[in-house]
């Protein structure tokens, strides 16, 4: 499967080439697998929240929530709702490989979290074409394979 992947696949075009024709994933596949709504605005350079929230940079996963994490029963937070979209982003959505937060996605949160709607649906699809194009060319140059995301 993988030497399949290598063969067929072009980074060019983000398609696998196939003797029948291109096949590669869309918009409509990344909703239908992920219910991630596909008509909402972009995430553009240009857009920035309204405030600053405190998020702390920890060195792990663990001392990250353990940092954020509210007592049991006290109202959620701004910081804590903010932080919480940051390690979703992080871990669930974009799958990181890092052993660390990620920091590219703290406007996202930030701005999620005001209330913001983005198109999460697009970022994905852009997040797996890199990946799987980083994947294929370390295996087309037996480099040692680490990828993260979805892959």
């Amino acid at each position: 499967m993988i030497g399949a992947v290598v063969h067929f696949w072009n980074r060019t075009t983000n398609n696998f080439h196939l003797p029948c024709g291109m096949i590669g994933m869309s918009l409509l596949d990344v909703a239908a697998i992920t219910g991630l709504p596909i008509s909402l605005p972009d995430f553009t350079f240009n857009m920035r929240s309204e405030r600053q929230y405190k998020i702390g940079s920890m060195t792990s996963y663990n001392e990250f929530i353990d940092h954020h994490m509210g007592a049991e029963n006290d109202p959620i937070m701004d910081d804590e709702h903010v932080a919480f979209l940051f390690y979703w982003l992080n871990v669930i959505v974009f799958c990181s490989q890092s052993v660390q937060m990620q920091k590219l996605f703290y406007p996202l949160a930030a701005l999620l979290h005001e209330g913001n709607n983005i198109n999460l649906a697009k970022l994905l699809l852009g997040h797996i074409f890199e990946e799987l194009g980083q994947f294929v060319n370390c295996l087309r140059k037996n480099f040692l394979i680490s990828t993260g995301g979805p892959l």
